[in-house]
C-alpha cells in the first residue's frame, strides 16, 4: 500500500483479504479491523512487491537459442540479434536491424528502424512506415513529403500493441532510454521523446515534437506538431497541447494550461453557475 492510499488506508485494510499487508511506516494502523493480518514495513511498498516479483514469480527470459515463428519474414539485409523471441507474420525490412533479447508480438512491421536491446514489442505494431507528411501543390493536389529518416528505439524501451510509430522524413524518430510506450498510441514522424517518459494509451504525438526525459502523457492525450514538452512534465489525461511546456510543469484540460490555472478557472466556473443558480431561482 503507498501514500496514495494515506486518507483511506483503514477501510482498504479492513476489506482486503491479504495476510501479509506492505505499508510505509506513517499507513500503519492497529485496530480491530488488522486482526489477522501481518505488516512489512518498508518506504516504497511498489518497488517492494516488484523487486519480489522479478526474485520469485519472473517469466522465463529467452533462451541462448532463438525463437522465430516460421511465418515471420525477414528480408535478406536486416541485421538480427541472439536471443529475440519473433512471433508469426512479423515482418522486418532489409534495412533494419534488430538488437539482443528482443520480443516482437505477432502481426508487427519493422521497416527502416534500428531497435536496440532488451525491447519488447506488441502484437499488430507497426514501426517505420511513411508518416502523414503531405504538401498541397499549385495545382491543388496533394503530394506526400518525402520520408528519408529511420526509426531508433534505444535499450530497454516497451512498446505495447497496435500502436504505430512513423519513420522521420529528413530526420529520425528518436525512442530513448527506458521509455514505456502503452497500446494503441500514435507517434508521427521526427517526433523525439526522452529517456524513461511513459506515454499512455489512445495518446497521439504529432510530428516533429519534442518530449522532454521523465514525462508522463496520460491516456487519450492529443499534442500538436512542432512544440517541446519539456522534463518531468506531466501532460494530464484528455489533454489537448497546443503550446510548448516547460521543464517540471503540470498541464491539463483542452486547451492545455497549468495545472494551477486550470483549478483556479474551474473554481470561477463553478462560482459563476452558483451565482447564475440563485439569479435563476
Amino acid at each position: 500500500m503507498t501514500k496514495k492510499y494515506e486518507s483511506n488506508a483503514t477501510q482498504i485494510i479492513a476489506q482486503t483479504d491479504c495476510k501479509l499487508i506492505i505499508v510505509p511506516e506513517e499507513l500503519l494502523v492497529s485496530n480491530s479491523a488488522t486482526q489477522g493480518k501481518a505488516f512489512l514495513i518498508h518506504d516504497n511498498p511498489k518497488q517492494l512487491l516488484i523487486d519480489f516479483c522479478k526474485e520469485f514469480l519472473a517469466f522465463e527470459a529467452p533462451n541462448s537459442s532463438d525463437k522465430i515463428h516460421t511465418t515471420a519474414i525477414i528480408e535478406e539485409g536486416a541485421k538480427i540479434g541472439k536471443n529475440n523471441v519473433i512471433g508469426a507474420n512479423v515482418f522486418i525490412s532489409e534495412n533494419s536491424e534488430i538488437g539482443r533479447n528482443i520480443s516482437i508480438g505477432q502481426n508487427t512491421v519493422i521497416k527502416n528502424a534500428t531497435v536496440g536491446d532488451n525491447v519488447k514489442i506488441g502484437s499488430n505494431t507497426t514501426i517505420g512506415e511513411n508518416g502523414f507528411g503531405y504538401s498541397k501543390l499549385e495545382n491543388g493536389e496533394i503530394e506526400l513529403f518525402p520520408h528519408y529518416g529511420r526509426v531508433l528505439i534505444k535499450e530497454n524501451v516497451h512498446i505495447g500493441s497496435n500502436t504505430c510509430i512513423d519513420r522521420g522524413s529528413l530526420s529520425d524518430t528518436i525512442i530513448n532510454h527506458g521509455v514505456k510506450i502503452d497500446n494503441l498510441v500514435h507517434i508521427a514522424h521526427n517526433v523525439q521523446i526522452g529517456k524513461n517518459s511513459l506515454i499512455i494509451a489512445c495518446s497521439m504525438i504529432a510530428g516533429s515534437v519534442v518530449i522532454g526525459e521523465n514525462s508522463w502523457v496520460a491516456p487519450s492525450s492529443a499534442i500538436r506538431n512542432a512544440i517541446t514538452i519539456g522534463k518531468n512534465t506531466t501532460i494530464g489525461i484528455g489533454s489537448t497541447v497546443t503550446k510548448s511546456v516547460a521543464d517540471n510543469e503540470t498541464v491539463l484540460g483542452s486547451p492545455a494550461i497549468p495545472l494551477v490555472d486550470f483549478v483556479s478557472l474551474r473554481k470561477e466556473q463553478k462560482q459563476w453557475l452558483l451565482k447564475n443558480k440563485h439569479k435563476d431561482s
